[in-house]
């Protein structure tokens, strides 16, 4: 719920950043759209947690400048085309599995959105990588490369929770597997 609700404010100021270089404008309406479903997320998230006696942190927001096409390619890449993308696939998983039957309609909702925000991140990434010179696409493979590492890292030290795989979240095994296809079959053919 927590970071449903800092998805918002991050889509935002994604909006204002591309805005500030010019960005299309079908590009900066998805991206408006995309924070819309991220408000939905937090608020459906928020209200079951609290059903079952969670606290949910406020996000903490702080304000950035604008910054450079370089950095924003950077981030979209590590951010939108790896983390959400993977979110996209293991939310689908969660659609599946997650042992409360509520819980799979949820999902279901969340992952067709994490996908199309996944697919919004990847054209982002075609729009931001041409306005780049060729070393600063380096600069960008290598920031998917070292996303795609950590986030291998973390699922690999990741404990296989009763109440976590309860919701359906993908147990070690199946979540580095379901990371290694997706790297094969996305990731490393990307541009």
């Amino acid at each position: 719920a927590h970071d449903e609700a800092a998805s918002v404010h991050a889509f935002l100021a994604l909006a204002t950043e591309l805005a500030a270089h010019g960005a299309p404008t079908e590009v900066l309406a998805r991206i408006h759209l995309a924070a819309d479903d991220e408000r939905r997320h937090a608020a459906l998230v928020t209200d079951l947690a609290l059903r079952h006696g969670a606290t949910v942190p406020a996000p903490i927001i702080t304000p950035t400048p604008t910054r450079d096409l370089l950095a924003l390619a950077v981030e979209n890449m590590v951010e939108g085309c790896v983390r959400e993308t993977w979110a996209a696939l293991s939310a689908a998983h969660q659609a599946k599995h997650a042992q409360p039957p509520e819980l799979r309609g949820l999902y279901q909702g969340i992952a067709a959105d994490e996908t199309t925000h996944a697919e919004l991140a990847w054209s982002i990434h075609t729009w931001l990588i041409g306005q780049l010179s060729e070393s600063s696409h380096n600069m960008v493979t290598a920031a998917r490369r070292a996303a795609i590492r950590q986030l291998h890292t973390k699922l690999a030290a990741h404990p296989d929770e009763p109440g976590l795989l309860a919701l359906g979240v993908p147990a070690r095994a199946t979540a580095l597997h379901l990371l290694t296809g997706l790297d094969a079959a996305l990731w490393s053919l990307a541009a």
